[in-house]
């Protein structure tokens, strides 16, 4: 009859691995110098450039570093400091630079002031969230705050806080809720949301334009807007 033979870990067993409370080092089981006969079956010698010898184990990952350590924290930034300098070396392109940005033209801050009322009440003077890809790449592919200064429904005019004004297309606007928001507030509003427990519920049905692109509001004003009666330009000559 054949003796069972247990198969030999794969890794170094957890029992044979050093005990650093102690100088030198011992293993946990035979209370020898680590490493043991049992755990150099699984290591790899080498030597550190300060001279203290290291072990790595030849099927996993870690490795050891007998004796005192030759980095201290700020040592250890500054290799990490050159690490990335020299990887943004090789890669000059990480972060992609921005473009020199065109000629845009420059205005003072509109005095305008026009908040919001309901669906399709957008005039000049309302505040207005740029989403990506509004504006040339120069400015950056991120959400900016600007003005509206010129209604259209090809291309509307918004004015920046960096004083350029530039012309984007209607359904890459969306509102800024601030203002919509404290003047609700001020109204007695309590709430704009429906209330779906701890996490912040969606918009109520009467203020789901607040989520409304420009577009939108364009569409549905000429919906709902009623056509004005032209009345006539001259009156009666020659009444009876």
């Amino acid at each position: 009859m054949a003796i069972y033979t247990p198969p030999r870990p794969f890794y170094l067993p957890d029992a044979h691995l050093p005990n650093s409370a102690t100088a030198p080092w011992t293993c946990r089981r035979c209370a020898h110098t680590w490493p043991c006969e049992t755990a150099s079956t699984y290591l790899t010698a080498g030597r550190c450039q300060c001279g203290s010898p290291t072990y790595w184990e030849k099927n996993g990952p870690r490795r050891w570093h007998p004796g005192p350590s030759c980095y201290n924290h700020a040592d250890q930034m500054a290799a990490l400091a050159e690490e990335l300098h020299q990887y943004h070396q090789a890669h000059p392109h990480y972060p992609p630079a921005r473009p020199a940005p065109p000629k845009r033209r420059r205005r003072q801050r509109p005095p305008y002031a026009h908040t919001p009322s309901g669906p399709g009440d957008i005039r000049p003077g309302t505040w207005l969230w740029v989403k990506p890809g509004g504006l040339h790449p120069a400015w950056g592919d991120i959400h900016r705050l600007a003005m509206l200064t010129r209604l259209d429904g090809r291309y509307c005019e918004v004015w920046l806080d960096d004083a350029t004004v530039h012309r984007v297309k209607p359904h890459l606007l969306i509102l800024e809720r601030t203002p919509v928001v404290n003047t609700a507030r001020a109204a007695g509003v309590t709430s704009l949301v429906s209330a779906t427990g701890s996490r912040p519920g969606a918009l109520r049905p009467e203020w789901q334009w607040l989520s409304w692109t420009v577009a939108e509001h364009l569409a549905h004003r000429s919906r709902y807007e009623q056509p004005k009666a032209e009345g006539p330009v001259q009156g009666v000559l020659f009444p009876a």
